[in-house]
């Protein structure tokens, strides 16, 4: 009688951690398959490695792009390239424009600044979980200026400047990404990560309670805030003050995709880049011959519009990070390709 209660209770423990993670597995999309989608075209532009964030400087005509390769070594150094928009096959867009500082360098997110003649580029640099700043000359190279952490940034990933020395960093989880907790925390949506904001040279929490907290912006006037959230599928949307920074939560946009990096285009809307399989990415990290849906939308602050501008199986590119307009064209990166695609948007 008791190994019979023992075995019906070891049966009922195996059903009920069978059904949490298929549960899990079909709240992360993972058997749902996905069409292509784009009313343009799109060209890979290959030997780049590892696009995981783009940004657009326009007085300068170029597109800035992290460049790290995640399969590689740890002590692999990253590189920051701007890519020409009108000539993006040129050689000289191939070009490391770092000068190889500083020497440790995993670049992420990326944020262009200018006010008048200053131009910057503010770096997330996963090596030495900080944050680079670098001035930005007319030719696009970049001149190292400073490197701020604090021991709180346990992992930075995404950043948006909002004035010459400040800014908001994402911390996607309090205990890092990579470490097993940190995917623990992922899968089960633990809502650790944080934004921080660097002003006058001190650094201080400006929101807490965010499920993985990713790609960041903020709105050409200054007063709102937005915040991707891969694990809970959604884009939190902040009222902001523009004299303290201070953020105050307004609402929640659902996203059925693990959103990663935001960026604002010149008409205020925001692109927003993801994998509506999130949970497939480490496998797809040992196997780059596999495929991952990559879907693009474009969000309207003003109307609260969603609208899914492109979806894509995989053939085109894999677990998309980033998109960027330029003009007419869209740029579009992926942190585990080797390429990234420019791609013809449709007149809307």
């Amino acid at each position: 009688m008791r190994i019979s209660v023992l075995l019906r209770g070891a049966g009922l423990v195996v059903t009920l951690a069978a059904a949490v993670i298929v549960s899990t597995l079909y709240s992360f999309n993972h058997f749902r398959a996905y069409e292509s989608r784009f009313d343009g075209r799109c060209e890979p532009v290959a030997g780049v490695d590892g696009a995981e964030d783009l940004q657009l400087a326009p007085s300068l005509g170029k597109v800035f792009l992290s460049s790290l390769d995640p399969r590689k070594s740890a002590s692999t150094r990253g590189e920051i390239l701007a890519i020409s928009v009108s000539d993006p096959l040129a050689a000289d867009n191939w070009r490391d424009r770092t000068a190889g500082q500083p020497a440790k360098f995993r670049p992420l997110g990326v944020s262009y600044f200018e006010d008048g003649d200053l131009r910057r580029l503010f770096v997330v640099n996963d090596a030495g979980k900080s944050v680079e700043i670098f001035d930005v000359v007319e030719s696009g190279d970049l001149e190292h200026v400073e490197t701020i952490s604090e021991r709180r940034l346990t992992s930075p990933n995404a950043i948006v400047a909002v004035g010459p020395r400040s800014f908001y960093v994402s911390n996607d989880v309090a205990s890092g990404r990579d470490s097993l907790l940190g995917r623990l925390q992922f899968v089960v949506r633990i809502a650790s990560g944080e934004i921080f904001y660097f002003e006058g040279g001190t650094m201080r929490s400006a929101a807490t309670g965010l499920r993985f907290a990713n790609g960041v912006a903020v709105s050409a006037d200054g007063k709102q805030f937005f915040v991707a959230e891969t694990a809970g599928q959604a884009l939190a949307i902040f009222d902001r003050d523009p004299q303290t920074g201070v953020l105050t939560f307004a609402k929640s946009v659902a996203v059925d995709t693990a959103i990663d990096n935001i960026n604002l285009a010149e008409d205020g809307a925001l692109w927003i880049a993801g994998t509506p399989k999130p949970l497939s990415i480490p496998g797809f990290q040992h196997d780059p011959s596999a495929r991952l849906p990559s879907i693009i939308y474009r969000y309207e602050p003003g109307s609260g519009a969603l609208n899914t501008v492109m979806i894509d199986d995989g053939a085109e590119i894999s677990a998309a990070t980033a998109a960027a307009p330029a003009g007419d064209k869209l740029f579009v990166g992926a942190l585990l390709e080797n390429k990234y695609l420019i791609c013809d948007l449709p007149t809307r």
